[in-house]
Order: C-alpha cells, then structure tokens, then sequence
C-alpha cells in the first residue's frame, strides 16, 4: 500500500499544470516570463518561438505536452508576450489544446491600437490595459523575489559596509528601439540632479550601467559628478549578484526611466526611489507606465532635491501569479 508521501507525490505530479515559457531574444521579456514561472512554484520549460512551420510546430509541442503529461490531460500554462511578434500563432494554440490551456500573455509595453488576437488569450496582465481576464499591473513582472535580495545581501555585505552611509543606488539605462536621446548633453544634466542630492544627505554613490548605455553618454555623466567621489561597476564584469546587492544595500534609488525592469525591480524593493522621465530620454510609454508605478507611491520623480515619503512597494509578478493560481484552482474544481 503506498505511503502518504507517495500518494502526495503521485497527485501532485498529476495535478501541476505543465508550464512552458515561450522563448525571447529580449532580455527584459524572457525575465519576466521566467519570474513569474519561478513565482508560481512550479517547474517549467522554455519552448521554441514559432518558426513559420505551424503544422510542424504544433505537432512538435503536441508530442512535448504528452511526454510532460505522461499521457494524461493536465493542464497547461504557456506564457508568452511583448518583444517578437508571436501574439497570433500562440493564441492559435487554443485549437491544439482546447480546453487544457490557460494562455498568459505577459504585456511590458503595448502599442495604441491592440493587436485583435489579444481576445483570444486567457489572462492578459499589462500595465496599460484594464477589463475582463486582464491584471493591470503596477510596474511590470521580473525575476527579483525577497530570497533573491537576502542572499545577495549577506553575499556582497563585506563590501558595501566598508562604503560611508547613506548609499545611493544609480541605475543607468540609455537608449531604446524609439528614442536615441540619452546623450552626453542628456548625461551631464543628469549628473548634476544627482550631485545635488548626494551632496544633500552626504551620501555615497554606487553606479551601474546597463547594455543600452552609450559609453560617450556614461563619461560624460561620471566626469560631471561635481568632484564626488563614487563607486562605479560594469553590468558586464560583475556577477548579476552585485545588482542585487546593491539594491538591497541601498537606502535610496536613482534610475532611469527607459527601463521598465529596472524600475519595477527596484519599486519591488520598498526603498525610496527617484526615476528620471526626461521627455528627450524616455519613450511617451515609459512615462505612461512608470507614472503610474508614482502614483502608486512606489517612486516619485527625479528632481535636484530629495523629500522623504511613506514608500509603498509594488509587485507585478505577485500580482499575476495570484490570478493564474485562482484561475488552476477553480479549473480544478470545474
């Protein structure tokens, strides 16, 4: 007779749905596809994006669910979303799996006319769109979790208890697919508002930069910094650990606004957080989005001045994990 353990063991494996994130060449957008499939708990793969073969493709993720279902109908949880275009030939996959299939299309930015096979997706989480099967977000979901910011942390404690206090966290994006104004004129401008306030609270800066950084544009800010002295790391020669250290080191947060992760990850912290949405740096979108991660009290603007406030913190990924699990909970029930 099996034991409970074993009978446990059996049920969960036959009730988890199998999960597959749809892969991304965009950084941003297989983050958060990842994030959210950590967030829920349970094990997932990353499928092939669609390859213009459609009955070749349906057929090889149709022999990929019956190996992962071990010949039973469990449920299944794609997540796909923003970054290549794949909204059609992943919504037609209702028709390979019928009513197994809960399809999560994850939305970082979204243009102004919708794309029409959005109808025919399960759950829409997005920080623009409001309405039936869609979880409007506050910020956009990511792979940071409490865990992930404690072990970094104590990874990386011996180095920044040596730095004076307060620690400035400044986050450096730069240019984007639509707007190229992240510029050595742009730079300077941006070191001085950081200057002021880091003289203000007598503070020590930590920057880093990111792989949209121009190096023209990142000279330019750190020969600006008014003769501070600050610690400066490359994204690209320090482990992604020391990130996370120094969000959970610091006590206030300067980024800017043209990355939707950045800010969401660092909303996600509950630290004071200052975002720099200059117009001729920051896509018309980008402000719509990480406004409202300001009105939700998550952050506020990037001025030459820093004014302490009650912060709220924001967690997207929470936020869309909560609705799949209510959605598998009553599927089960169904």
């Amino acid at each position: 007779m099996p034991t409970t353990q074993h009978t446990l063991e059996n049920h969960y494996a036959t009730t988890q749905p199998v999960v597959w994130i749809v892969d991304s060449a965009y950084t941003g957008e297989l983050n958060a596809r990842i994030g959210l499939a950590e967030r829920l708990g349970y094990p997932y793969e990353i499928i092939p994006l669609p390859n213009g073969d459609k009955p070749g493709y349906g057929q090889m993720l149709q022999e990929r669910y019956a190996r992962s279902a071990n010949g039973g109908r469990r449920k299944l949880l794609v997540i796909s979303g923003t970054g290549e275009e794949t909204t059609a030939e992943i919504a037609d996959l209702k028709w390979l799996f019928e009513d197994c299939l809960l399809n999560v299309y994850l939305a970082s930015i979204l243009p102004d006319e919708r794309h029409p096979r959005l109808v025919d997706y399960d759950l829409i989480a997005s920080p623009q769109l409001s309405g039936d099967n869609i979880v409007t977000l506050v910020g956009v979901p990511h792979k940071l979790t409490k865990d992930t910011l404690a072990t970094a942390y104590r990874q990386h404690e011996d180095y920044f208890s040596t730095l004076p206090k307060p620690i400035i966290g400044v986050l450096i994006g730069g240019n984007t697919r639509y707007c190229d104004g992240f510029n050595e004129a742009h730079a300077t401008g941006l070191a001085q508002r950081v200057s002021r306030i880091a003289k203000s609270l007598g503070a020590c800066l930590v920057i880093s930069n990111s792989r949209r950084t121009p190096q023209p544009a990142l000279n330019a800010l750190l020969d600006n910094l008014d003769g501070l002295a600050y610690r400066f790391f490359d994204w690209q020669q320090n482990e992604q650990s020391f990130y996370h250290a120094l969000l959970a080191h610091a006590d206030l947060l300067i980024v800017t606004g043209d990355s939707l992760s950045m800010c969401s990850e660092a909303a996600y912290t509950g630290k004071p957080l200052l975002i720099d949405l200059s117009e001729d740096a920051t896509e018309c979108y980008h402000r719509e989005i990480v406004g409202k991660l300001i009105d939700h009290g998550a952050a506020k603007l990037l001025t030459d001045r820093f004014e302490p406030w009650d912060c709220v913190s924001a967690d997207p990924t929470d936020a869309v994990a909560e609705a799949i699990h209510t959605w598998l909970l009553a599927a089960s029930r169904a």
